[in-house]
């Protein structure tokens, strides 16, 4: 079973992340070796991984929050 890395990356552009994505990757290709693909495959990695950190970061502060508070009466 083969794994598409590059399809895996692009799950991260959705919505305004892919027009990012879109207008970003082909002079970023130019400038580099890369494909368009993988510069898109990339920045939807990043994005992916920067909207996977802030979900544990607000999940560590709701669970931090639920211990803090005092017990109902």
């Amino acid at each position: 079973m083969a794994v598409n890395l590059t399809e895996m990356g692009k799950v991260g552009l959705n919505g305004w992340r892919g027009k990012v994505g879109e207008r970003v990757a082909e002079p970023v290709a130019r400038r580099t070796r890369l494909s368009e693909e993988q510069v898109q495959a990339i920045l939807g990695a990043l994005f992916l991984a920067l909207s996977t950190w802030q979900f544990v970061r607000m999940l560590r502060r709701v669970i931090a929050a639920g211990r803090e508070a005092p017990a109902a009466a």
